[in-house]
């Protein structure tokens, strides 16, 4: 562009664009012919200069600051103490003004001395006769600290960096130890969700000083432009960051102890009400420097969102049995004994297969397995198997003369194992297929039914009983009559 365009681009004058170019700040590019050909990156650099000259700093700060000398930190860092020693001494002049101006004394009879004491009274603590301290002094006594700024967004930082370690550790949880069952590791005790917590806290003190170090913030951090400097502006080294992270395992969240973990992070919001910095950072006069981040608030709400979307992903890939196509018997005992581990989030204990397929427990002679429920005694026969050089069906028959009889709980794994050989159960269908196939294989009344590759024909008999619909119990009639119930489950795939 011809510096008529860069004028009205800039809103600066060609005198003072000819003088930075003068003064080195700005070098555009020249054509054959002799003119200057300004670019879009030297309109940013002119609006730089406007803004840098606008905060009252000098050329040479400037061309210091673009060469690399200084950084933009540091040149602001002493420009600030600057413009604060000089508000101070135009406030105090302001004031001396105001009483010479009440005064009334004319020029002819002024006495100077007094109104000379008056000025320099106060300055005399400030940034007249105590200029600016440069970076690597000591701020004066009651100076906010640098660290106390952007509050929020460092909270909300801290947050996606544990939401970040959180995720990374599930993902390693879930590829070391997928048939422990993902939903029943979450579901654990306190104890367990201690050791969680400590785990991410291990995992900010092995990564979060090298961040710190290298490049100065965080995931969380970056994400709203805030650097974090010692006092003199530099980087912290990696003994500076380890202690840092060190002291905010300790002091803010109390090593991961319910109690103490509590109590800790209520001193906390109680110094940022205070506008006061927590330890590990006021102690060392740490401070932040801000950089802008377009769409900042979008992009924290995007990484929180991408964050659940995979653990979520994470949780059903966990759900889904892991062998697919034909299974052997072993196979099919691992994805039955995989989707039993899951199906027991829900509170019911489902047995489980060894790697012939035989049920894993006491067995009597006759060769089936007893369970002792509400006092009396349902009999499941051990499953048979229809083998083609691979399951292609699987058998399970039950009696029982129990109080209350329950339904469903071992068909189910069998239907999603199967279901997974024919490989339509997949991360989009689990949960649906989860409750579909519950739905249908509780129920007391003869089924004929296809299911994701695979057919379910279900055969019942009870006397004794009451059954509603749809429900998974059978009810004693009221009196003494005899009880008997019996059923017969064959899930097969389909040609």
């Amino acid at each position: 562009m011809t510096i008529k365009e860069l004028e009205q681009k800039t809103g600066m004058t060609r005198a003072n664009i000819r003088f930075y170019e003068g003064e080195g700040l700005l070098t555009p590019k020249r054509l054959d012919n002799g003119y200057r050909d300004y670019s879009e990156e030297d309109a940013r650099t002119l609006e730089k200069i406007k803004l840098l000259r606008q905060l009252q700093l000098d050329i040479d700060t400037i061309r210091k600051v673009q060469q690399g000398a200084l950084t933009l930190e540091q040149a602001l860092f002493v420009q600030m103490n600057k413009l604060e020693g000089d508000k101070l001494l135009v406030e105090r002049a302001a004031q001396v003004c105001r009483e010479l101006e009440r005064s009334g004394v004319e020029y002819a009879a002024l006495d100077p001395q007094p109104w000379l004491g008056k000025l320099q009274l106060e300055p005399a603590q400030g940034a007249q006769e105590l200029p600016p301290a440069p970076p690597g002094e000591e701020e004066p006594e009651g100076e906010v600290h640098w660290a106390c700024w952007h509050p929020w967004m460092r909270w909300l930082a801290r947050g996606l960096d544990m939401a970040l370690y959180d995720a990374l550790i599930n993902l390693v949880w879930l590829l070391i130890s997928r048939d422990q069952g993902f939903a029943r590791f979450q579901a654990a005790n306190v104890f367990i969700v201690t050791l969680w917590g400590m785990a991410m806290l291990a995992l900010t003190l092995a990564v979060e000083p090298l961040w710190l170090h290298y490049w100065g913030w965080t995931p969380g951090k970056w994400l709203f432009g805030l650097k974090l400097r010692d006092k003199n502006g530099n980087r912290l080294s990696i003994a500076q960051a380890r202690e840092r992270s060190w002291r905010l395992a300790r002091d803010g969240y109390g090593w991961y102890i319910p109690i103490w973990r509590s109590w800790k992070m209520w001193q906390c919001r109680k110094l940022g009400l205070e506008g006061r910095d927590c330890w590990w950072d006021g102690e060392e006069d740490y401070r932040y420097t801000k950089e802008e981040r377009r769409f900042a608030g979008r992009l924290y709400v995007l990484a929180r969102v991408a964050l659940s979307a995979a653990l979520f992903t994470a949780m059903l890939w966990s759900y889904l049995p892991p062998c697919r196509g034909p299974l052997d018997l072993p196979e099919f005992s691992r994805n039955y004994n995989h989707c039993a581990r899951v199906l027991e989030y829900g509170g019911t204990e489902i047995p489980t297969l060894d790697g012939g397929g035989r049920w894993k427990e006491q067995e009597d002679p006759m060769g089936t397995v007893s369970i002792d429920v509400f006092g009396d005694t349902t009999v499941y026969d051990q499953p048979k198997f229809t083998l083609d050089g691979y399951v292609t069906a699987v058998t399970l028959h039950m009696e029982s003369q129990d109080t209350l009889v329950s339904s469903g709980w071992r068909e189910l794994p069998v239907l999603l194992s199967l279901c997974r050989s024919t490989g339509e159960l997949n991360l989009f269908n689990i949960l649906s297929a989860q409750q579909e196939g519950a739905r249908l294989l509780v129920r007391w009344e003869d089924l004929e039914e296809d299911f994701l590759g695979v057919h379910i024909s279900q055969r019942v008999d009870y006397t004794g009983y009451t059954y509603s619909t749809g429900s998974q119990f059978l009810w004693p009639e009221d009196g003494d009559v005899p009880r008997h119930c019996e059923k017969t489950v064959i899930i097969s795939l389909i040609e």
